[in-house]
């Protein structure tokens, strides 16, 4: 089992309603996935960490999904899903407008997978494919030869949306400032002086420890925060301010330059779904 220290925690949110987790799929895997109904007027769920006996994929049709396994956490909207491997401890929380489908594989059929979790994005051949191994008719045959297509099919996005959280404790309160409030604007040099040190030793530490730059990373956590605030229904220009940024144009060429599409086009996407 996956047990890298603990989980990063989410914000508080009084209206989400924590679920104790099903962590044992029937042994035949049949049907091979549970989707979960859309939330209508509801409150937004959440999963206490657990892991499974056998790996998942957990992919959206509406709303957003927020996934934490170990030190990254995915924000996952439509298109997208995450794999989630065999023993590996996770959380997740859904929007209260959210559809997913989580699709359960054995560890025989999904050996050569990767071990850790990753991002994937979900074509339309891929979406079909789910869809046919959430059918109860189909026989352990058919449901061999799909999960072959399957994971022939199964490439991680080129757009991750995963943000890796920091174990340092000299940037471990900036990430977590970061996440509580997205729209932060204060500099990493601003973080330098009141933290004492060097910008430059924060630039270092925040590539070592996460992957990417300063810059990056908190423009990837305001991403993610746009995804589910556009999910929610807020306006472009609404979000723009919430996150910090000056002008509606500079947050939209921000957002498209992580997920090739507009936040008004996202939005209106997910609003007629």
């Amino acid at each position: 089992m996956h047990t890298a220290g603990p989980l990063p925690t989410w914000q508080p949110d009084s209206r989400t309603l924590v679920l104790k987790p099903d962590i044992s799929p029937p042994p035949s895997l049949l049907p091979a996935a549970k989707t979960s109904p859309v939330q209508e007027g509801g409150r937004p769920l959440e999963w206490e960490p657990h892991s499974h006996p056998v790996s998942q994929l957990l992919s959206v049709q509406r709303g957003v999904l927020k996934v934490v396994v170990e030190r990254s956490a995915w924000v996952v909207p439509p298109h997208f899903a995450v794999w989630v491997p065999a023993g590996t401890v996770h959380t997740s929380r859904a929007t209260a407008n959210c559809e997913f489908q989580a699709t359960f594989f054995s560890e025989r059929e999904s050996f050569l997978r990767p071990r850790e979790a990753y991002g994937v994005t979900v074509t339309p051949l891929l979406h079909e494919l789910l869809e046919r191994l959430a059918a109860e008719e189909i026989s352990q045959v058919q449901r061999r030869n799909i999960e072959r297509v399957l994971f022939d099919n199964l490439n991680p996005a080129s757009h991750d949306l995963q943000v890796r959280m920091p174990r340092d404790r000299r940037i471990a309160p900036i990430a977590e400032a970061l996440r509580a409030e997205p729209g932060n604007r204060t500099s990493l040099e601003e973080w330098a002086s009141s933290l004492g040190v060097s910008s430059k030793t924060l630039a270092r530490i925040f590539q070592n420890e996460t992957g990417v730059s300063f810059h990056s990373w908190r423009q990837m956590v305001r991403v993610q925060s746009a995804l589910e605030q556009l999910s929610n229904g807020a306006s472009v220009a609404l979000v723009a301010r919430s996150l910090g940024y000056a002008q509606t144009s500079t947050f939209i060429d921000a957002f498209r330059r992580v997920l090739d599409v507009t936040p008004g086009h996202y939005r209106a996407r997910e609003l007629t779904v």
